[in-house]
């Protein structure tokens, strides 16, 4: 998709990742709907979308809320007039051993995480359906792809959901004429950490897992997701050897899961 003078609603797109992507589509001549429930954030990337000469809005959205999500795609139709590209980035993490996690906090990161991206696709794709193109994103992880981490099972449980609903929305909407994009980043510098929940990490006899890879920022990421949705792709990365990764993984799951807990196994400490 061509994204100049076309209409991205991108959720979470106040800091992080939404941030930076809602930038780098702006900066080719998107115009930015952004769909935050941090006010303050919002306004300040609004201003930053705007000093460079953009356009953009902002709406107050929590998309755990179904009317707030239906509010959304209301107004933006209403006022804006269409939404070409929906960005469903919005995303927290919940981890610890799996069995001192209660059950509201696996609702939490599901109604966030994988709940989320269906209520907004549920709102806006009648009417992308309707005029016969658009483009989805979809943020997932790379965790989404290879589990590596013992203590983020529902972290990566929903990022393995995003990347199959993606999967499924591709076979569907593609010969619709609206085109699907997965986000499957490892490390990225930003402050997602401010929506964690652990549980019982100080009674945990394994401590978290590092995947291997570098820290990419945001930036860089946002500039693969311009690239790739403008190319029609659908799978990104952050980082090239992930592809290599993600390729062996699926070649030999048993040895995969092996050699990963041979890698837990070295990062503990002697005792």
């Amino acid at each position: 998709m061509e994204l100049n003078e076309k209409v991205a609603v991108i959720t979470g797109g106040a800091s992080g990742i939404g941030r930076a992507c809602a930038l780098a589509m702006a900066g080719r001549g998107a115009r930015i709907v952004i769909a935050d429930v941090n006010e303050e954030r919002t306004a300040q990337t609004l201003a930053e979308i705007e000093a460079a000469g953009g356009w953009a809005r902002g709406f107050d959205c929590d998309v755990t809320r179904d009317g707030q999500v239906e509010r959304l795609a209301e107004r933006v139709l209403g006022e804006v007039g269409r939404a070409d590209l929906l960005m469903n980035n919005a995303g927290v993490v919940l981890g610890g051993p799996f069995e001192k996690i209660p059950m509201e906090d696996w609702q939490w990161i599901l109604d966030v995480n994988l709940l989320g991206p269906i209520r907004c696709l549920r709102a806006f794709l009648p009417h992308m359906l309707e005029r016969g193109s658009g483009y989805v994103v979809n943020t997932a992880s790379f965790a989404g792809l290879v589990a590596h981490n013992p203590l983020t099972i529902p972290y990566d449980t929903t990022k393995h959901g995003v990347v199959g609903l993606s999967a499924g929305l591709a076979l569907y909407l593609r010969p619709r004429g609206i085109g699907v994009s997965v986000l499957c980043p490892g490390y990225v510098a930003t402050n997602l950490s401010e929506n964690y929940r652990f549980r019982g990490l100080e009674e945990a006899a394994v401590g978290p897992a590092r995947m291997p890879d570098s820290v990419v920022t945001p930036e860089e990421l946002a500039g693969k997701v311009v690239d790739a949705v403008e190319a029609g792709r659908f799978m990104i990365f952050s980082q090239p050897e992930h592809a290599r990764i993600w390729a062996k993984r699926a070649q030999d799951v048993d040895a995969h899961i092996a050699r990963q807990l041979e890698v837990l196994a070295a990062q503990q400490p002697a005792v």
